[in-house]
């Protein structure tokens, strides 16, 4: 293996806009080439994860690590992101979801082009989009055609050595921030799916990480060649018992019973795994592609909340209804990657969840549309909108979205002591992390006063 860089010059990846500096915090880019090991089955690929596999093919490549990590003050933990490869360009959700903890914990962030798509080209949705040109908003082109010059000697020998390559980055962590202690793996939907063959296939025979945040998986996980075939999703795969590494696992209502369908992956939380179900939560959100490009920790309440209300065209195009603006999924992986990385220390065990309820393969409902059961937040249980990962029912890439449909009338005169109440339970749950309560009850207090300049009440 060889680490060059820092490369000089713009890092192109579709990131949070603000400055790094302005957070004390610097990025850089290194490129990493080895040879690759690809794996095969030598039995089944069953449904209780115990994957048995042995090496196969050697092939040479050469990708690129995005490396943001704090100027002073690291505390020891790297976050190493499979970054997300759906759209045939590199993204990094758990990044966005997740930075203002990392930055507060003084983190560092590593995201890994582990695939070939964001490299040379392709994407999982093209095919989609032959049928639903909406698709098409959402299809980015790669790195050697957005900076040929740039990345010009990147090389990637196909997804089958995808798994090994995200093996060799985070070795090299260590010994590229050397006061590492801790690697937490974390991938969302497409990297989720080739996480949970990671840690049943490929983990077994060695791994650098000491944890797994898997984020919004479907059913069926990734083949050992990459594969996630969007139109064969539905399954029950569950993550292997024996894992050595401790695995929380984070759904929302898309991915338990909508896009993802991984409702018959459900499995029974150990002494390795949890598994997270959030209520009122969508695969993407008005905070993952609208907030938090810009969501450095100085936003007035006013202007959070402003950039977290529901949209209909967050791509650009027109949506059924508006998104899904329940803060809830960024808050909660915050407190997931806290959780996971005390794990990982020896520490105690995230907080055990309840699961979503769920009835002949649907959500059951609450008065006001609210899904019942999963990990209640404040949002759900002192609402001011029905909050749904579901619900965009003409498909294309609404249906990753959720939806928001506003209560009506002004909210109660007792909304705010309530939310307040409804915090202090989610937190005293395992859910919330404590620092963040100022920051949730500001934006509550801004998001009543819109409701109620909507409704035509009075502005307290």
């Amino acid at each position: 293996m060889k680490l060059s860089g820092p490369v000089a010059g713009p890092i192109n990846l579709i990131s949070t806009f603000f400055p790094l500096a302005d957070v004390g915090y610097i990025a850089e880019e290194y490129f990493l080439s080895g040879t690759a090991g690809s794996y095969r089955l030598t039995g089944s690929a069953g449904d209780d994860g115990e994957w048995v596999t042995e090496p196969d093919g050697l092939a040479p490549f050469t990708t690129r690590l995005v490396v943001y990590r704090p100027v002073e003050g690291y505390c020891g933990t790297a976050v190493v992101e499979w970054l997300n490869a759906s759209s045939g360009a590199d993204a990094p959700p758990i990044w966005l979801l997740a930075h203002r903890h990392l930055i507060r914990a003084r983190m560092a962030w590593i995201g890994v082009s582990a695939q070939y798509a964001p490299i040379h080209g392709g994407s999982v949705m093209a095919a989609a989009a032959e049928e639903d040109d909406t698709w098409n908003s959402v299809i980015l082109p790669p790195l050697k055609q957005s900076d040929p010059v740039r990345y010009a000697d990147l090389s990637h020998p196909g997804d089958a050595y995808c798994y090994d390559i995200y093996r060799q980055a985070g070795e090299l962590v260590r010994g590229l921030l050397p006061r590492t202690r801790q690697l937490l793996a974390a991938g969302q939907s497409q990297s989720a799916a080739t996480l949970v063959t990671f840690v049943n296939a490929i983990a077994p025979h060695g791994s650098p990480y000491d944890a797994y945040l898997i984020d919004g998986r479907p059913g069926r996980p990734a083949t050992l060649t990459g594969l996630v075939d969007p139109e064969a999703l539905e399954g029950g795969t569950r993550v292997r018992a024996d894992s050595t590494a401790p695995v929380l696992m984070l759904q929302t209502e898309t991915d338990v019973v909508g896009l993802m369908r991984s409702i018959g992956s459900r499995q029974r939380d150990s002494d390795r795994f949890r598994l997270w179900e959030l209520a009122g939560a969508a695969h993407a959100d008005s905070y993952s592609v609208g907030a938090s490009f810009t969501d450095s920790g100085s936003l007035t309440a006013e202007e959070l909340a402003e950039r977290m209300a529901p949209r209909r065209n967050p791509l650009g195009v027109d949506f059924p209804e508006p998104i899904n603006s329940g803060p809830q999924h960024h808050y909660v992986v915050q407190t997931a990657i806290a959780a996971l990385s005390q794990w990982a220390d020896g520490g105690p065990a995230p907080a055990l969840a309840d699961r979503l309820t769920v009835s002949a393969g649907e959500l059951v409902l609450d008065v006001h549309g609210n899904a019942l059961g999963g990990i209640r937040t404040p949002w759900l249980d002192v609402p001011l909108a029905v909050l749904s990962g579901l619900g965009q029912e003409d498909g294309g890439p609404a249906i990753m979205f959720g939806c928001t449909r506003p209560l009506p009338g002004p909210p109660p005169d007792d909304y705010l002591p309530a939310f307040r109440a409804a915090t202090d339970k989610t937190v005293a749950a395992g859910f919330l992390l404590a620092e963040d309560v100022p920051e949730i009850l500001a934006t509550a207090a801004a998001n009543q006063r819109r409701s109620l300049l909507l409704a035509g009440g009075d502005i307290p």
